[in-house]
């Protein structure tokens, strides 16, 4: 239902040129945490060979999938024309009719992980997955569409509550800590 490939290693060094500023960047591992793209440390790749990474560029909806390092993260593409894939992260198109919020949604679920993506960890200092191994992925889909756009976006809302009620939690543990301080100077 998908077509998953990757940046290989000599593309990378022959056509990849990192930079600290520019508009086009390249998703790297750290990009990709909890379902969403964090962008506070961001490489630029203007400068590079964009012919010869054609296979590399990102649009909406393609799943970013990261196989090496910390296994089994996972976050979907929601603008064109902004983002390339860097060594250690998969993209993942659906090419069915099926929902790539929803597949996103369900490769983050702990059965997922535990069921599909660990037993397929090679085992070394440093873990990983093959391509090969990704494209073996089963995956449980309902069959009707709408529903899959129902299940995506009723997790969508769950993310967005769990999210406010993290930061509500953050700003408490900080209040905290200031009062402490206050009381012991």
């Amino acid at each position: 239902i998908a077509d998953v490939t990757k940046l290989a290693g000599f593309e990378f060094t022959e056509h990849v040129v990192y930079s600290d500023e520019g508009n086009i960047i390249a998703l790297r591992g750290l990009n990709i945490k909890n379902g969403q793209l964090i962008l506070d440390d961001v490489k630029y790749i203007d400068g590079s060979n964009f012919s010869k990474l054609s296979r590399s560029k990102l649009f909406i909806n393609d799943i970013m999938f990261t196989y090496v390092g910390t296994v089994g993260e996972v976050a979907i593409i929601k603008e064109n024309d902004r983002f390339y894939l860097a060594p250690n992260v998969s993209r993942i198109r659906v090419k069915s009719d099926d929902s790539p919020k929803f597949i996103s949604h369900y490769m983050r679920t702990d059965n997922f992980k535990n069921k599909v993506i660990f037993p397929l960890i090679a085992t070394s200092s440093q873990p990983a997955l093959s391509m090969e191994n990704i494209r073996k992925f089963t995956i449980n889909i309902p069959i009707n569409r709408e529903e899959q756009d129902y299940l995506a976006k009723y997790f969508d809302s769950l993310d967005h509550l769990i999210n406010l009620h993290q930061r509500k939690l953050d700003m408490l543990k900080k209040l905290k800590s200031a009062c402490l301080s206050e009381m012991f100077i």
